[in-house]
């Protein structure tokens, strides 16, 4: 009988205390989801190709993507040293306009990196046999981008491959969308 009575309290005392610890996160906070950044970077690119297998690097395209402040925004008690995963979960390329009348099928293909100080450039994206005017939507890496940011000061690198021989310059919105996960 003490051991019947022993056990039930022992079970109702674990499940207070789990109840309790279930229960007892703040009300405005809770347990972050991951959610997304997503960012729209308008750039005009100067552009001369030929039919090449060989890619074009043009400068770097500054992000200024500030994750402590999206975190911030979303919970307000959390900040960039949170970070639990960061990754890029999409990335299109929209054309705007040209000055000649060129549209995005006059490039095959295209490389994306993701750089920040003091750290290597990372391939994020890609994309080949592009056909498609309006959009370029690429293939993104499993890369986990925590370090990169961190920093605010983070920019891409875009690496072109022409479709055809070309002399244009194109205005294009880049579109990368960043998913993140944030903890305590």
């Amino acid at each position: 009988m003490k051991k019947l009575v022993f056990r039930s309290l022992l079970f109702f005392s674990a499940l207070a205390i789990l109840l309790t610890s279930l229960t007892s996160c703040d009300s405005d906070e809770g347990i972050p989801v991951p959610f997304d950044i997503p960012m729209t970077v308008e750039q005009t690119l100067p552009f001369a190709t030929v039919n090449t297998s060989s890619y074009l690097r043009y400068p770097d395209i500054t992000l200024n993507l500030d994750a402590d402040a999206a975190i911030r925004e979303k919970y307000s008690k959390l900040s960039v040293n949170n970070l639990k995963s960061a990754k890029l979960t999409g990335f299109s390329i929209d054309y705007l306009s040209s000055k000649l009348g060129k549209k995005l099928d006059i490039i095959s293909g295209a490389k994306v990196y993701l750089k920040a100080p003091n750290l290597p450039e990372v391939l994020i994206g890609t994309v080949e046999n592009n056909t498609n005017p309006t959009t370029i939507t690429l293939n993104t890496a499993d890369a986990e981008l925590i370090d990169y940011l961190k920093s605010k000061q983070n920019s891409l690198i875009l690496e072109i491959k022409g479709a055809q021989t070309s002399l244009d310059e194109l205005t294009v919105n880049l579109k990368p969308v960043f998913k993140i996960s944030v903890g305590l």
